[in-house]
């Protein structure tokens, strides 16, 4: 059975494709396309026109491939931009209505859970992690505590942080729930999710196509992570363009979305970080495996 996850974030539509078995995806299809429903959504809370009508025309797109694919089951899911927009509704009637396709606006405790999932699915960890879903419009960090699952959502992500110019000490105060959590935040694995963890460490590789098996379980230091954001942070745009690594679409905001890794690793005490590719649309794919 072929299987397709949707996910609409801030900045980019992806699309997975994939033959699930007992215990391993076969990946058919990826696709990615910066359609950045989230541009202007942290200021005026509405998802613009031209926003809605490039991410229609890349759900068109995806679902011819889906078609060609002959998936039997899909999920579509919008997340931080289409949930803060108060004209989400618009933009899912509109998908409906012109593609025949369902957007599930889902909150940010199932979208922590599924990235939290999806980790744990993808990754060989020798104990329960700390995940941290760094997105365009918001990063959520998902935990285990005493058994129970945790989840801290707070309002920074690349997109956001660059349309707001944030500096360190704006995005500092954002984080500041972390230094609370400390103590709870020492003992397990940090692995991060999303563009901006595996454009570091397609930069830190100098990979000029990107290679998903190069990326995903690598190991990235706080130095490391720190070096990339002083090297970035003194480059222009057509700079960022010819670095290997940043995808082009992503250049404008790849130097604050370091810079809110960066201060997160900081605030937590961190050496070292792990960078999963597995993250919420692996989870999806299980999720309709498994008819949940």
């Amino acid at each position: 059975m072929n299987l397709a996850a949707v996910d609409i974030g801030t900045n980019s539509c992806r699309l997975f494709i994939a033959r699930a078995s007992a215990d391993r995806l076969l990946p058919l299809y990826r696709g990615l396309e910066t359609s950045r429903i989230g541009e202007g959504v942290s200021g005026r809370h509405m998802l613009k026109p031209e926003a809605i009508e490039r991410t229609i025309g890349c759900l068109k797109r995806f679902k011819e491939m889906m078609q060609t694919y002959q998936v039997q089951k899909h999920r579509i899911i919008a997340t931080s931009a289409v949930r803060e927009a108060r004209n989400r509704e618009e933009f899912a009637l509109r998908v409906k209505k012109e593609l025949d396709l369902t957007v599930e606006v889902i909150s940010g405790e199932e979208e922590a859970w599924l990235s939290y999932q999806g980790v744990c699915r993808g990754l060989d960890l020798s104990g329960e992690p700390l995940v941290a879903d760094l997105g365009g419009g918001s990063t959520e960090l998902v935990w285990r505590e005493a058994g129970r699952l945790m989840l801290l959502s707070l309002p920074v992500g690349a997109v956001r942080a660059t349309e707001d110019n944030m500096g360190s000490e704006q995005i500092t105060a954002v984080l500041k729930p972390l230094a609370a959590r400390r103590n709870v935040f020492r003992g397990p694995d940090l692995v991060f999710v999303g563009g901006t963890a595996t454009s570091v460490v397609a930069i830190i590789k100098g990979l000029k196509e990107y290679d998903r098996e190069a990326v995903h379980g690598q190991v990235v230091r706080l130095d490391e992570v720190r070096s990339v954001y002083e090297r970035l942070r003194r480059m222009n745009l057509e700079q960022l363009l010819a670095t290997p690594g940043i995808q082009k679409k992503r250049a404008d905001i790849i130097t604050q979305g370091v810079l809110v890794m960066l201060s997160i690793i900081e605030e937590m005490g961190k050496s070292e970080v792990r960078v999963s590719e597995s993250d919420l649309m692996d989870a999806i794919i299980w999720q309709l495996y498994e008819g949940r």
